[in-house]
Protein backbone atom coordinates (compact mmCIF):
# COMPACT_ATOMS: atom_id res chain seq x y z
CA UNK A 1 0.00 0.00 0.00
CA UNK A 2 2.89 2.79 0.70
CA UNK A 3 4.33 1.80 -2.85
CA UNK A 4 0.88 2.53 -4.21
CA UNK A 5 0.41 5.26 -2.17
CA UNK A 6 3.91 6.83 -3.64
CA UNK A 7 3.06 5.43 -7.29
CA UNK A 8 -0.57 7.64 -7.10
CA UNK A 9 1.79 10.60 -6.05
CA UNK A 10 4.33 10.66 -8.17
CA UNK A 11 1.71 10.61 -11.42
CA UNK A 12 -0.46 13.40 -9.48
CA UNK A 13 2.69 15.95 -9.32
CA UNK A 14 4.20 15.06 -12.45
CA UNK A 15 1.58 14.45 -14.98
CA UNK A 16 -2.39 15.32 -15.13
CA UNK A 17 -3.09 11.40 -15.33
CA UNK A 18 -6.47 11.67 -12.81
CA UNK A 19 -5.63 9.23 -9.49
CA UNK A 20 -7.15 8.72 -6.21
CA UNK A 21 -5.24 11.49 -4.13
CA UNK A 22 -3.26 10.71 -1.03
CA UNK A 23 -1.41 12.80 1.98
CA UNK A 24 1.63 14.36 0.93
CA UNK A 25 3.30 12.53 3.77
CA UNK A 26 7.32 12.22 4.29
CA UNK A 27 6.54 8.43 4.59
CA UNK A 28 3.98 8.32 1.31
CA UNK A 29 6.64 10.31 -0.96
CA UNK A 30 9.63 7.86 0.37
CA UNK A 31 9.57 5.95 -3.09
CA UNK A 32 8.02 8.60 -5.33
CA UNK A 33 11.11 9.45 -7.01
CA UNK A 34 11.28 5.34 -7.98
CA UNK A 35 8.00 6.00 -9.69
CA UNK A 36 9.13 8.87 -11.96
CA UNK A 37 9.72 6.96 -15.14
CA UNK A 38 6.08 5.39 -15.03
CA UNK A 39 5.21 8.57 -16.25
CA UNK A 40 7.53 8.53 -18.82
CA UNK A 41 6.10 5.31 -20.05
CA UNK A 42 2.95 6.67 -20.37
CA UNK A 43 4.18 9.41 -22.43
CA UNK A 44 6.21 6.73 -24.83
CA UNK A 45 3.68 4.16 -24.94
CA UNK A 46 0.82 7.35 -25.88
CA UNK A 47 3.65 8.28 -28.40
CA UNK A 48 4.35 5.03 -29.88
CA UNK A 49 -0.17 4.44 -30.32
CA UNK A 50 0.02 7.80 -31.83
CA UNK A 51 2.21 6.38 -34.83
CA UNK A 52 0.69 3.35 -35.43
CA UNK A 53 -2.45 5.43 -35.51
CA UNK A 54 -0.82 7.41 -38.18
CA UNK A 55 0.42 4.86 -39.91
CA UNK A 56 -3.01 3.12 -39.64
CA UNK A 57 -4.51 6.14 -41.38
CA UNK A 58 -1.95 7.51 -43.63
CA UNK A 59 -1.69 10.32 -41.49
CA UNK A 60 1.55 12.42 -42.99
CA UNK A 61 5.40 13.26 -41.15
CA UNK A 62 4.07 16.68 -40.29
CA UNK A 63 1.09 16.19 -38.70
CA UNK A 64 2.50 12.96 -36.86
CA UNK A 65 5.32 15.35 -35.59
CA UNK A 66 2.70 17.66 -34.40
CA UNK A 67 1.01 15.12 -32.23
CA UNK A 68 4.13 13.83 -31.15
CA UNK A 69 5.49 16.94 -30.06
CA UNK A 70 2.03 17.64 -28.20
CA UNK A 71 1.89 14.33 -26.14
CA UNK A 72 4.22 14.86 -23.43
CA UNK A 73 3.22 18.61 -22.49
CA UNK A 74 -0.16 17.58 -22.45
CA UNK A 75 0.43 14.74 -20.69
CA UNK A 76 2.34 16.43 -18.16
CA UNK A 77 0.58 19.86 -18.44
CA UNK A 78 3.43 20.89 -19.12
CA UNK A 79 5.33 20.99 -15.63
CA UNK A 80 8.39 20.33 -17.33
CA UNK A 81 8.45 22.95 -19.80
CA UNK A 82 7.45 25.32 -16.92
CA UNK A 83 10.69 24.34 -15.14
CA UNK A 84 12.83 24.63 -18.98
CA UNK A 85 11.22 27.98 -19.33
CA UNK A 86 12.58 29.56 -15.79
CA UNK A 87 15.64 28.26 -16.42
CA UNK A 88 16.54 29.37 -19.82
CA UNK A 89 15.27 33.06 -18.24
CA UNK A 90 17.86 32.44 -15.03
CA UNK A 91 20.69 31.22 -17.59
CA UNK A 92 20.33 33.71 -20.18
CA UNK A 93 20.08 37.12 -17.35
CA UNK A 94 24.03 36.22 -17.02
CA UNK A 95 23.39 37.43 -13.36
CA UNK A 96 25.01 35.95 -10.74
CA UNK A 97 23.64 33.27 -8.89
CA UNK A 98 21.73 34.79 -6.11
CA UNK A 99 19.89 36.93 -8.87
CA UNK A 100 19.35 34.03 -11.10
CA UNK A 101 17.52 31.81 -8.25
CA UNK A 102 15.04 34.31 -7.76
CA UNK A 103 14.35 34.51 -11.40
CA UNK A 104 13.83 30.83 -11.12
CA UNK A 105 10.86 31.32 -8.35
CA UNK A 106 9.45 34.18 -10.63
CA UNK A 107 5.97 33.29 -11.70
CA UNK A 108 6.33 35.52 -14.66
CA UNK A 109 7.90 34.38 -18.23
CA UNK A 110 10.34 36.59 -19.56
CA UNK A 111 11.08 37.55 -23.66
CA UNK A 112 14.13 34.18 -23.27
CA UNK A 113 11.54 32.00 -22.17
CA UNK A 114 8.96 32.41 -24.84
CA UNK A 115 12.00 32.81 -27.46
CA UNK A 116 13.93 29.31 -26.38
CA UNK A 117 10.38 27.74 -25.71
CA UNK A 118 9.73 28.29 -29.04
CA UNK A 119 13.39 27.04 -30.16
CA UNK A 120 12.84 23.95 -28.47
CA UNK A 121 9.71 22.71 -29.76
CA UNK A 122 10.50 24.03 -33.05
CA UNK A 123 13.46 21.86 -33.07
CA UNK A 124 11.43 18.57 -31.58
CA UNK A 125 8.57 19.05 -34.68
CA UNK A 126 11.68 18.48 -37.19
CA UNK A 127 13.16 16.02 -35.54
CA UNK A 128 10.20 13.86 -35.28
CA UNK A 129 9.28 15.36 -39.09
CA UNK A 130 12.32 12.73 -39.75
CA UNK A 131 11.98 9.88 -37.42
CA UNK A 132 9.02 7.93 -38.98
CA UNK A 133 10.56 4.79 -39.24
CA UNK A 134 8.55 2.53 -36.22
CA UNK A 135 11.73 1.13 -34.97
CA UNK A 136 12.89 4.92 -34.71
CA UNK A 137 9.82 5.85 -33.12
CA UNK A 138 10.08 3.12 -30.75
CA UNK A 139 13.74 4.13 -29.48
CA UNK A 140 12.29 7.77 -28.96
CA UNK A 141 9.47 6.04 -26.80
CA UNK A 142 11.52 4.17 -24.44
CA UNK A 143 13.48 8.00 -24.32
CA UNK A 144 10.88 9.30 -22.20
CA UNK A 145 11.79 6.94 -19.26
CA UNK A 146 15.43 7.32 -19.84
CA UNK A 147 14.96 11.22 -18.94
CA UNK A 148 12.62 10.96 -16.23
CA UNK A 149 15.43 7.83 -14.85
CA UNK A 150 18.21 10.20 -15.19
CA UNK A 151 16.03 12.84 -14.06
CA UNK A 152 15.79 11.46 -10.37
CA UNK A 153 19.23 10.03 -9.76
CA UNK A 154 20.71 13.65 -10.73
CA UNK A 155 17.78 14.93 -8.03
CA UNK A 156 18.99 12.68 -5.02
CA UNK A 157 22.84 12.52 -6.44
CA UNK A 158 23.36 16.26 -6.65
CA UNK A 159 23.22 18.71 -3.72
CA UNK A 160 19.82 20.96 -3.69
CA UNK A 161 20.36 24.66 -4.20
CA UNK A 162 17.28 25.75 -1.44
CA UNK A 163 16.57 24.10 1.33
CA UNK A 164 12.87 24.34 -0.02
CA UNK A 165 10.40 23.95 -3.06
CA UNK A 166 8.53 21.14 -4.71
CA UNK A 167 11.87 18.91 -5.38
CA UNK A 168 13.13 19.33 -1.86
CA UNK A 169 9.67 17.90 -0.38
CA UNK A 170 10.22 14.69 -3.00
CA UNK A 171 14.32 14.31 -1.74
CA UNK A 172 14.30 15.47 1.45
CA UNK A 173 12.43 12.11 2.97
CA UNK A 174 13.75 9.59 -0.10
CA UNK A 175 14.99 6.26 0.49
CA UNK A 176 18.32 7.48 -1.40
CA UNK A 177 19.56 4.28 -1.57
CA UNK A 178 16.40 2.70 -3.20
CA UNK A 179 15.74 5.80 -5.88
CA UNK A 180 19.55 4.97 -6.67
CA UNK A 181 19.33 1.28 -7.08
CA UNK A 182 15.94 1.35 -9.11
CA UNK A 183 16.50 4.25 -11.34
CA UNK A 184 19.73 3.08 -12.18
CA UNK A 185 18.15 -0.20 -13.08
CA UNK A 186 15.58 1.83 -15.21
CA UNK A 187 17.79 3.88 -17.06
CA UNK A 188 19.96 0.73 -18.50
CA UNK A 189 17.05 -1.14 -18.89
CA UNK A 190 15.40 1.87 -21.02
CA UNK A 191 18.91 2.25 -22.35
CA UNK A 192 18.51 -1.40 -23.29
CA UNK A 193 15.65 -1.11 -25.00
CA UNK A 194 16.48 1.88 -27.20
CA UNK A 195 19.52 -0.07 -28.28
CA UNK A 196 17.28 -3.05 -29.53
CA UNK A 197 14.85 -1.50 -30.94
CA UNK A 198 17.59 0.38 -33.02
CA UNK A 199 20.86 0.05 -32.67
CA UNK A 200 23.07 2.52 -34.18
CA UNK A 201 20.26 4.97 -33.76
CA UNK A 202 19.28 3.53 -29.89
CA UNK A 203 23.01 3.69 -28.96
CA UNK A 204 23.18 7.36 -30.57
CA UNK A 205 20.35 8.21 -28.57
CA UNK A 206 21.43 6.76 -25.37
CA UNK A 207 25.32 8.55 -25.84
CA UNK A 208 23.85 11.97 -26.11
CA UNK A 209 21.22 11.37 -22.95
CA UNK A 210 24.70 10.29 -20.81
CA UNK A 211 26.43 13.64 -21.92
CA UNK A 212 23.60 15.63 -21.19
CA UNK A 213 23.33 14.20 -17.84
CA UNK A 214 26.87 14.88 -17.11
CA UNK A 215 26.47 18.40 -18.78
CA UNK A 216 23.64 19.27 -17.04
CA UNK A 217 24.95 18.23 -13.53
CA UNK A 218 27.67 20.70 -14.01
CA UNK A 219 25.81 23.61 -15.35
CA UNK A 220 23.27 23.54 -12.32
CA UNK A 221 25.99 23.05 -9.71
CA UNK A 222 28.32 26.37 -11.70
CA UNK A 223 25.58 27.95 -12.35
CA UNK A 224 22.78 27.69 -9.51
CA UNK A 225 24.54 25.89 -6.89
CA UNK A 226 22.86 22.86 -7.18
CA UNK A 227 19.66 21.29 -7.80
CA UNK A 228 15.85 22.41 -7.85
CA UNK A 229 12.68 21.60 -9.59
CA UNK A 230 12.98 24.16 -12.04
CA UNK A 231 16.16 22.76 -12.85
CA UNK A 232 15.19 19.28 -12.98
CA UNK A 233 12.55 20.05 -15.85
CA UNK A 234 14.79 21.66 -17.52
CA UNK A 235 16.89 18.41 -17.72
CA UNK A 236 14.00 15.87 -18.88
CA UNK A 237 13.11 18.55 -21.52
CA UNK A 238 16.80 19.28 -22.72
CA UNK A 239 17.90 14.94 -22.36
CA UNK A 240 14.57 14.25 -24.17
CA UNK A 241 15.62 16.68 -27.23
CA UNK A 242 19.12 15.15 -27.14
CA UNK A 243 17.51 11.97 -27.46
CA UNK A 244 15.84 13.16 -30.45
CA UNK A 245 19.11 14.38 -31.88
CA UNK A 246 20.75 11.11 -31.43
CA UNK A 247 18.16 8.78 -32.71
CA UNK A 248 18.43 10.98 -35.49
CA UNK A 249 22.05 11.39 -35.94
CA UNK A 250 22.32 7.68 -35.57
CA UNK A 251 19.80 7.27 -38.32
CA UNK A 252 22.26 8.75 -40.86
CA UNK A 253 24.39 6.55 -40.64
CA UNK A 254 25.44 4.59 -43.85
CA UNK A 255 24.28 1.06 -43.55
CA UNK A 256 21.45 1.91 -40.74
Amino acid sequence: MKLLRSLGIAISAYSVIPVPRFDWSRENMRFSLCFLPVVGAIAGLSLFLWRLFCGRMDIGNVLFAAGATLIPLLLTGGIHMDGYCDCVDAISSRRDRKKMLEILKDPHAGAFAVIWCAAYLLAVFGLYSELWRAALICAASCGFVLSRALAALSAVLTQSAASEGFLVSFTSGAHKKAVVISMGATALLASAAMIASSPLAGSAGVLFAAASFFLYRNMAIRKFGGVTGDTTGYFIQICELAILAGIFSGSLIKGF
